[in-house]
Parts: structure tokens; sequence; C-alpha cells
């Protein structure tokens, strides 16, 4: 169902969009970025974040992230509880809030144009670490080792669909609970758009299964994450306009006329 929205999204807005330049700084999807610093903020579930991305040497790109956790940091989970002879799924979240700080480096690996579409496909590697509170209301030290394959298909020059496959790998240690660590294996519906020359928002919802295990047993359910933001650049007007006063001027011919 989500995917059928998302398509029928895309389409509208191609249908409805004159001819511009696509989405040219991808934040979401596997794109290389065109400008020298892009910044991205966006809100969701598990978490909301600010991003700073810079455009690297070659085929790289590279930035800094920060974001406040209100869930599992890594993905929602879902998992099952056996009471007696019944199993019950439940919700699994462990974390309540925190503030993690994570860097982002990713890879362009292949650039494909076709007629109509562009496919671009990336590497994504996306460490960070979380200081947090958990439901137990003891303090919690996360590790996220997050690595992911981003695809970007242009299909339109306005708007491109985004998927791919992330592993948000999250591993929370604790003193007085026991430490947990939790796989999810995600694949992602998503779309980019562009809305001007500074400004792309994007939409993004990832699923997939998730495993959790702990010190003494383990459980296995499904893990999602979305998100909603904005991607713009060129905002603080580094390139300013000329003075019109450096510009020629057109003047009639200034003509003197006798004095009787």
């Amino acid at each position: 169902m989500t995917a059928r929205a998302i398509g029928v999204f895309a389409l509208v807005l191609a249908m409805a969009s004159p001819a511009m330049a696509g989405p040219a700084n991808s934040v979401i999807g596997g794109k290389k970025l065109e400008q020298d610093m892009v910044h991205n903020a966006g809100v969701g579930y598990p978490n909301l974040f600010y991003e700073w991305w810079n455009n690297g040497k070659k085929k790289l790109d590279w930035g800094l992230a920060a974001d406040l956790a209100y869930g599992d940091w890594g993905a929602a989970r879902t998992g099952r509880v056996r009471s007696g002879l019944v199993s019950v799924r439940v919700s699994g979240r462990f974390i309540k809030i925190g503030l993690g700080v994570s860097g982002i480096l990713r890879w362009n690996l292949a650039s494909k144009e076709r007629a109509k579409v562009t496919n671009d496909t990336a590497l994504l590697f996306k460490p960070g670490i979380l200081i947090a509170g958990n439901r137990f209301d003891t303090f919690t030290f996360g590790i996220k080792p997050e690595v992911g394959v981003p695809v970007s298909i242009d299909v339109h020059e306005r708007v491109s669909v985004v998927t791919g496959g992330f592993i948000p790998l999250t591993i929370f240690i604790n003193k007085d609970v026991s430490n947990q660590t939790f796989l999810p294996l995600l694949i992602r519906l998503g779309v980019e758009i562009k809305a001007s020359e500074k400004v792309a928002p994007w939409f993004f919802f990832d699923l997939g299964p998730g495993i959790t295990f702990s010190n003494s047993s383990s459980d296995a359910g499904f893990s999602w994450r979305l998100g909603a933001g904005t991607a713009f650049w060129g905002v603080m007007g580094k390139n300013k306009s000329t003075s019109y006063s450096s510009e020629p001027m057109d003047e009639e011919p200034m003509t003197s006329e006798p004095i009787e």
C-alpha cells in the first residue's frame, strides 16, 4: 500500500511539473552532491535530526549529523512475548529519550544514464553514538555502525524515487539492565522532489525484519522507520548579486542651449 501511494504521488508530480532540472543534491538516495555544502533537516520516527553534508573529492560525500531520539534510534520495532502457551505481539521500544551524533560517508558506486531514467547507486556508512535513558529509567550508551546501499532513480526532471537496503545495527550498553543488540534489515521506499533551485523536500519509509538479542534471550519481528524533511543549500547568499551602480546606465546626451 505504501509503495503504491509513493508511486502515485511521484506520477502526479511528474505530470504536473514543468520542465526543470532534477533534484541535484540527494540526501536520502545515492546521487552525488553537486553543491559544495548542503543542509538537511527532518523529523519522523524514531528521531528528529539535522545533517550537514559536504561535497568531497571524486565520488565521495561526507557530513555530520545530530539527532534527538525518542524511539530506538536505529529503527522502531515490534516483537513477540510468550505468556504461557500464548504468544503476543508487543512494541519493543527500549529508548525513551536520547541525544545522538553520527558521521556520514557516502561513496557513489555507479551512475547509469538511459533514455528516460538515470540510476545512481552508492555505499553509505553512518557510524554514531547515543547517550540516552531507557524505559527502566537507567543510563544507556548506544553505538550504531549503520551501513546501506541507497539507490536514486530519476523518473522525471523534477522527481527522484529512492530505494535500496539499510542495516542500522544498534548496540545498547547498560549498567543495571541487560545489554541489547538490535539488527534491522530495511528496504527503503522514498521520493525526493525539486521544489526550487535551492530547496528539495523528501520523504522515506523503511520496512523490514528485525532481530533483537539480549544477554539471555532473542526475538524477531518487524522493524521500521520513516521521515520527512527538506534539503536546502545556497541560503546564506554566498554569491551575492552585484550592485546596479556598477552597471552602465543608458543616459540621454546632455545638450546646452545658447543664452540670449
